[in-house]
């Protein structure tokens, strides 16, 4: 061949290598317009005389779908050796990333690619339905509970959620479950001891009511402010006919899902614990859901284990994690369209069947994503068990290190939580006297499990 066709032969390549990409460039820059042209997802902002309406759903999905369409882009401009896309597009990376958040969290990636040139693994896009509303829209519709949670959440936008029925004060030892004693009380006694002033009891009945409203007024104003509020939510019909703890819980989730979507990182707590300093102060904030565990050795965080059947030869052998379950009776949730989601699908699975919250919160929590079933992939932290303390642990498994107080080489714990124990109050009650009056053998008379003698 001659050196002349070898000429011609690679300006032939070098004009066709220049219209793909300017082909594709036009296609980028066509979706990119196309993104700027969309009218705001919020109907206050669009323009009267052009804006028509849409569907948000639909829009949420279109943006995804955009967003991979641009990823694609910048890794085929990149195996071109393609420098600053964004420049050939008119954009930043900012500009991508912001244009990515509005979404509403359709895609959490990234648009750049790692050194080596393989991109980043996008994380599926939550189902619409999973996502957050906006809060403006939330907050028209449960301005008393939007008002209250500005007033009470702390600087962070944190806020402690509970939730009381005249149960809890246990006038009635035929209906509470703990062998008597007045929980609601003593909860109030550790908010104030521990000083958790960024909180808000949800109040469910006219009993409870009327003994906060006597008990703040035999108190006086100086005294330690208890912030709690009329819920103006149901129980689930399916629950009305299960136990009174599963019907309290159950609203735990719809409130939930407002306190999420007005913006207030909140920690969801059960009343059958208590608080020996302010856990805000202990949080990592580093997961979408921070929780307590039911676990008492190390398979509160999972630990690996394994199986060998001798029938299936050199074969057989198999490894498997073993995880306890989270506690929904003290758990943190950042206000996160992926936390979120966990609380909708138990909330939505609750108001449909009849069920136990913690497990229902902890199957779309742990079950891993599977044919046709997706996770919300809301990342978990489960809390220090040395710290975050379950009294199954406290008393039994760790009671060495516990009991007798006077000798105990353990930390002082942060929390400590009676769901293994029937006789709740009154080891919260020798609870608060070692902790919070110093009398350091009140808990040692106490067995390990819930029979007498027993370690």
């Amino acid at each position: 061949m001659s050196t002349m066709d070898k000429r011609g032969g690679r300006s032939t390549q070098r004009t066709l290598w220049l219209a793909l990409l300017f082909g594709q460039a036009l296609v980028a820059v066509a979706i990119v317009m196309l993104i700027r042209s969309r009218p705001s997802g919020n109907p206050s902002s669009w323009n009267e005389a052009t804006s028509q309406p849409t569907d948000r759903d639909a829009l949420l999905h279109e943006g995804a779908e955009l967003q991979l369409h641009l990823q694609s882009w910048r890794r085929r401009a990149a195996a071109a050796s393609i420098t600053e896309p964004d420049s050939i597009l008119g954009l930043s990376t900012t500009t991508i990333t912001t244009t990515t958040s509005s979404t509403a969290g359709a895609s959490a990636s990234s648009p750049t690619c790692d050194p080596n040139g393989h991109p980043v693994t996008a994380v599926a896009p939550i189902e619409p339905k999973y996502l957050m509303r906006p809060a403006s829209e939330v907050a028209s519709e449960n301005p008393e509970f939007a008002r209250l949670l500005a007033a009470h959440s702390n600087e962070q936008r944190e806020i402690m959620l509970a939730l009381t029925n005249a149960v809890m004060i246990c006038k009635n030892t035929t209906l509470c479950w703990w062998n008597g004693g007045n929980i609601l009380e003593s909860f109030l006694e550790i908010l104030e001891r521990s000083n958790i002033t960024n909180h808000l009891i949800g109040v469910t009945d006219e009993q409870a009511a009327k003994y906060l409203e006597d008990r703040a007024a035999a108190r006086g104003p100086r005294a330690f402010a208890v912030n709690w509020f009329r819920p103006a939510v149901q129980i689930p019909a399916v629950q009305a006919n299960t136990r009174e703890a599963n019907r309290v819980s159950s609203l735990k989730f719809s409130l939930l899902q407002t306190s999420l979507q007005l913006g207030h990182h909140t920690m969801i707590t059960d009343m059958d614990l208590v608080y020996i300093s302010n856990p805000f102060d202990e949080l990592h904030r580093d997961a979408d859901i921070e929780s307590s565990s039911d676990g008492f050795d190390e398979m509160a965080y999972g630990s690996m284990t394994s199986i060998h059947d001798p029938t299936m030869g050199w074969g057989g052998g198999g490894l498997y994690m073993n995880t306890f379950t989270v506690n929904v009776g003290c758990a943190y949730l950042r206000a996160t369209h992926r936390a979120f989601a966990v609380v909708k699908r138990a909330a939505d699975q609750l108001a449909a069947q009849p069920g136990w919250d913690q497990q229902v919160f902890n199957e779309h929590l742990l079950t891993k994503s599977h044919g046709d079933y997706s996770s919300p992939y809301a990342t978990l932290r489960v809390m220090d068990i040395d710290k975050f303390v379950n009294s199954k642990r406290f008393f039994r498994t760790r009671r060495a290190a516990y009991l007798p107080g006077a000798s105990s080489s353990a930390p002082t714990p942060v929390m400590v939580h009676f769901n293994y124990h029937p006789d709740k109050h009154a080891r919260m009650l020798c609870i608060m006297d070692r902790y919070f009056r110093n009398k350091l053998d009140a808990c040692d008379k106490f067995p390990g499990g819930s029979e007498p003698g027993s370690r």
